[in-house]
């Protein structure tokens, strides 16, 4: 299997055409519906590059089909990597030189319609990690995002999911109010579990704040006064709250994802991934969040699933997603109860736990479903009889009387 993984590098806008790159993202779409199209003011050598990629279009990271016409599809393109050593790989007269000897990554013919022009960058710290981790860097694209110029890296290697040891890693994704939980099991026992929330006094604060000084823009403009000094200075405030609040979101998610890689990597663990995003959206409209909070607790989840998923298969860790319910009871499929500070209790068979803990003994049930109780510790074994994936025990015959040496029915609160 061959894991990628992108980073982006912003451009220099002064030294880039941004013109010359939306022909290039114009020819580009028209590249992926099987158009040839040739310029005669543009360089040959890269529109021949370009229809070379129609084949891979679906193969790299940022290079998908176009969903419209005219849709701003990036430019892919070859790269040549000169190593430390002397080492050459790649395409000898690749537009884009990632020199590792000289620290130094060179675009040429691409940034502007000049045959010779090129934009050295200084050698990105990302780029070097990826190397060193066994990747090859060898494709890169160019395009537009928010009308900037930018360069993406795509490093890609073979990888092969590692054999998971008894380890479980279990994450439940929910919004950020609730937080996204997970669980280590190990031995059908829940050795530690966690919710991750940001600061959510923080976020509020940064969030009511822009609300009410939108609310002073929106007075100010209803006026005509949005133009003025203090309108303009208004509207610079908002826009900084808006970036402070989005980069806190999306620094603690590549913090996190990064955490729960290395623990999982350092446990040899299966990762089990209940997403439930949609479930945690309609929660947040039953309890009646205003429309702007809701859309910012539940930011950057996907973007925590994609980074997520993207991790794990590059460093070779096995990973599946499955439904892990919250709300019936693992014992006997009850319904639950919730009482107050997300507690669930089974009015029928009595079973109580947070609402986020939940998930966890789903995953233990059903890691026991798919064993089929054979090759299990008896200690293992017992808490399976308790959730009822096991049905009789030593006093009735079964397959499983060499590993289970007693049955005295201990409650289930003796194991969790």
């Amino acid at each position: 299997m061959i894991a990628r993984r992108a980073i982006l590098i912003k451009l220099p806008r002064d030294r880039c055409d941004v013109d010359y790159i939306k022909r290039l993202m114009a020819l580009t779409n028209l590249a992926y519906r099987d158009f040839e199209v040739w310029v005669p003011d543009m360089s040959s050598s890269i529109q021949y590059r370009l229809h070379d990629f129609r084949e891979y279009c679906e193969s790299l990271v940022f290079g998908v089909l176009p969903k419209r016409w005219f849709a701003r599809t990036w430019l892919p393109l070859a790269t040549q990597r000169v190593y430390a050593d002397g080492t050459v790989k790649g395409d000898r007269a690749a537009p884009i030189i990632i020199d590792f000897k000289r620290g130094a990554i060179k675009v040429y013919r691409v940034c502007k319609n000049e045959p010779r022009y090129v934009v050295e960058l200084p050698m990105s710290k990302w780029v070097v990690e990826r190397v060193n981790e066994g990747g090859d860097i060898k494709y890169a694209m160019i395009g537009l995002k928010g009308n900037k110029p930018y360069l993406a890296l795509i490093a890609e290697r073979e990888v092969e999911p590692y054999q998971p040891s008894d380890y479980m890693l279990v994450i439940d994704v929910n919004a950020w109010n609730n937080g996204i939980v997970w669980g280590l099991i190990r031995d059908g026992v829940i050795a530690k579990w966690k919710p991750e929330r940001p600061n959510l006094r923080e976020i509020d604060n940064l969030y009511n704040l822009s609300v009410r000084l939108s609310r002073e823009y929106g007075r100010l403009r209803r006026l005509g006064l949005h133009k003025t000094v203090e309108g303009r200075e208004l509207w610079r405030e908002i826009k900084r709250l808006r970036r402070k609040l989005y980069a806190k979101l999306r620094d603690y998610v590549q913090k996190l994802v990064h955490r729960l890689v290395r623990k999982a990597l350092r446990h040899k663990a299966l990762v089990i991934i209940d997403d439930m995003i949609e479930e945690s959206r309609r929660e947040l409209i039953e309890e009646k969040i205003p429309r702007g909070l809701r859309k910012l607790y539940l930011m950057y989840t996907r973007r925590f699933v994609k980074l997520l998923i993207t991790q794990l298969e590059w460093y070779s860790v096995p990973y599946k997603f499955e439904r892990l319910p919250s709300t019936v009871c693992p014992i006997c499929q009850h319904e639950l109860t919730q009482l107050p500070s997300r507690v669930m209790v089974c009015m029928n068979c009595g079973f109580k736990a947070p609402r986020d803990k939940i998930p966890m003994h789903w995953a233990i049930k059903y890691n026991f479903m798919r064993n089929q109780c054979r090759g299990v510790s008896p200690h293992s074994l017992e808490v399976a009889f308790h959730y009822g994936v096991v049905s009789h025990c030593i006093h009735k015959p079964s397959p499983c009387e060499h590993i289970i040496p007693h049955c005295d029915h201990k409650p289930y609160s003796h194991y969790f």
